[in-house]
């Protein structure tokens, strides 16, 4: 990771609980031969707030992790933070519901300060686009 990417993660720690809320869940793609880039991103946060780390759906699995996200209910009303490749993101976004139009159908891969927020309420969900200010 870019020494900007380093700066950014470490930001992040103050910013996401005092933005948000403390996270209760954290994942990022599992490590791969090309990159570690979003564990490298939230491995700061991860240690400050003493909350693990999963890393065990790959970066083509986008799909299993919604699927997991939306079906298992310990997620509902708590904060779960999920750093994933440019990439995929549109199709992680698409396998969660997300309306069209509410997140970018290709991600600028030079884009690295924004975030969906997303809220899921009585099983619908909606977006808002939060750019970080660093």
């Amino acid at each position: 990771m870019s020494e900007a990417g380093q700066q950014r993660a470490h930001r992040l720690v103050t910013y996401i609980p005092q933005e948000f809320e403390k996270p209760s869940y954290l994942f990022a793609t599992a490590e791969s031969k090309h990159s570690r880039r979003p564990i490298e991103t939230l491995e700061p946060l991860s240690a400050d707030i003493k909350v693990a780390l999963d890393t065990s759906f790959a970066d083509q699995d986008y799909g299993a992790l919604a699927h997991h996200l939306l079906k298992n209910n310990r997620y509902e009303q708590v904060l779960t933070v999920v750093c994933w490749h440019h990439g995929n993101i549109p199709n992680m976004a698409y396998a969660l519901g997300l309306p069209d139009g509410s997140y970018p159908e290709a991600w600028d891969r030079k884009v690295f300060n924004l975030i969906l927020d997303i809220t899921f309420a009585n099983g619908a969900p909606s977006v808002k686009q939060v750019i970080e200010p660093f």
